[in-house]
């Protein structure tokens, strides 16, 4: 039996450079394909683009904004949520976008000037994440940009317009979403928001807001027409450039950039606040987090009430209801005009129709008057509830901690809210969405603040849930011959 010679050192080193190449070589078309095909790995979002895309699954909502600091990611995000409508489906896991049609889908991305934002930033982004596989047709437009992308296979098309347009430019369309890539002018929303009615399409705000304040008033706060409600087929996503540290930037680099602004740009590019929303009192509130639709409260949690007094503007009364857990509802408001008793028939006619077990209600300090007059409103009032076995109290006045404490329970120690807003609290919700500190006193203003003033009175409170005690405790109402609800 005859053996193989040994190889040589020389053919070995021969063999081990082929096996290199060949790896060497398959490396270089998976560099090179995942280069031609990067919207395919996009499978790591950062946490902002990961919220968006949640509720991009989500047919009820029609309004998409992705508002903050530079660097988010904004312009990522608008161009990959085009590429995939214009394809159908997410191309990092396959999952298809559910559309009301069976047709080609028509997209329109709407950028700032043709020469310095969409030139240079709004193609280029487009350019990176296109599926190289997929077959394209470009059209040039009358000054020689590609603006028009069409996907061979599917027939969908991208269109690309300025809002630098005349408006009339942007009409006669009809399509199934809007991408804005900063802020558009009003017009042109307008004229463009009208093509989405025929197939229900969607519109998709990415921009830092330096400018435009009317798309926080109109799109970000965005109300229903008839109720007043919060337009909930909204979603806002907000963040500040820290969120994409890790994908893409880092820490350094923030670093260094923050070092070149003046606090007030520190406010718009880092942290995404503009300057007509620097002031906010109450900067962590988010419709997304802390309203929640009604429901009936159950019968043992403490409800307690503050009433802000005036002797012009209509009276703000606000129900505040403390759970097990500790967490607060805000569940009932009442704002029209009356005198002091009106005032306290009306709380006593919520809690009847709502069953409530009252707890605390407190009042403005100034509802006291004049202590020689022996019928102040303060005195109105407390006679009327006493019919019904309840205390008037005066509230606090101490606003500094009272605010704090608001803040607390928006966004307390564990990153998590422990007050919420039943959503159809219009008045509640209109004046802690434009809550504002006053620039010169940087005190808090004293206009559209009466809902905030009862707020900060009840949190002061503290209240604690008890459980009822059945033996000795009785209901002021007879529970069997009022009916359940909100009022």
């Amino acid at each position: 039996m005859t053996t193989k010679p040994r190889p040589t050192k020389a053919e070995l080193l021969k063999r081990l450079k082929k096996i290199e190449a060949k790896e060497n070589a398959v490396l270089t078309q998976m560099v090179s394909y995942r280069t031609d095909n990067l919207i395919e790995f996009f499978d790591r979002p950062n946490p902002l683009q990961a919220k968006l895309l949640k509720a991009w699954e989500d047919p009820s909502y029609k309004v998409f904004t992705f508002t903050g600091g530079n660097r988010i990611g904004k312009t990522t995000i608008g161009g990959i949520i085009a590429i995939a409508t214009c394809i159908g489906f997410y191309p990092w896991n396959g999952q298809e976008l559910i559309f009301p049609h069976r047709k080609p889908r028509k997209i329109r991305y709407i950028g700032q000037d043709w020469e310095r934002q969409i030139k240079a930033v709004v193609i280029p982004e487009l350019e990176k994440w296109w599926p190289k596989k997929r077959l394209l047709k470009k059209k040039k437009n009358s000054i020689g940009i590609e603006a028009t992308w069409k996907d061979e296979k599917t027939g969908s098309t991208i269109e690309v317009l300025s809002n630098g347009q005349d408006s009339e430019l942007h009409e006669g369309w009809s399509g199934d979403l809007i991408i804005y890539d900063e802020p558009p002018k009003r017009d042109i929303r307008v004229a463009n928001a009208r093509g989405l009615i025929d197939r229900k399409g969607r519109e998709l705000f990415c921009m830092t807001l330096l400018k435009e304040a009317w798309v926080d008033r109109e799109v970000i706060k965005a109300v229903n027409e008839d109720t007043g409600r919060p337009d909930l087929s909204v979603f806002n996503v907000h963040g500040d450039i820290y969120e994409n540290i890790g994908y893409g930037i880092t820490k350094e680099g923030v670093r260094q950039f923050a070092k070149t602004l003046t606090e007030d740009e520190k406010d718009a590019r880092l942290r995404g606040i503009p300057s007509y929303m620097s002031g906010l009192v109450y900067p962590k509130y988010d419709r997304a987090t802390h309203l929640v639709e009604r429901f009936q409260i159950p019968l043992d949690w403490i409800v307690d009430v503050a009433i802000d007094i005036h002797p012009r503007a209509p009276q703000a009364i606000l129900f505040c209801a403390t759970a097990p857990n500790g967490a607060r509802y805000l569940v009932n408001e009442i704002w029209a005009h009356g005198d002091g008793t009106w005032v306290g028939q009306e709380i006593v006619r919520c809690a009847r129709m709502s069953q409530y077990r009252i707890g605390t209600i407190i009042v403005d300090p100034l509802a006291k008057g004049d202590s020689n007059n022996p019928n102040t409103v303060f005195d109105k009032i407390a006679w009327e509830l006493w019919q019904y076995g309840h205390t008037l109290n005066t509230a606090s006045k101490d606003k500094n901690s009272g605010i704090l404490e608001v803040k607390k329970h928006l966004h307390g120690p564990n990153q998590e809210p422990s007050i919420y807003i039943f959503d159809d609290m219009v008045r509640t919700i209109m004046e802690i969405e434009g809550y504002m500190y006053d620039k010169e006193t940087q005190k808090p203003k004293k206009e559209d603040d009466h809902m905030m003033e009862n707020l900060y009175r009840l949190l002061l409170l503290n209240t604690e849930w008890t459980p009822v005690d059945r033996g000795s405790e009785e209901s002021e109402y007879d529970r069997d011959e009022v009916g359940a609800g909100g009022y």
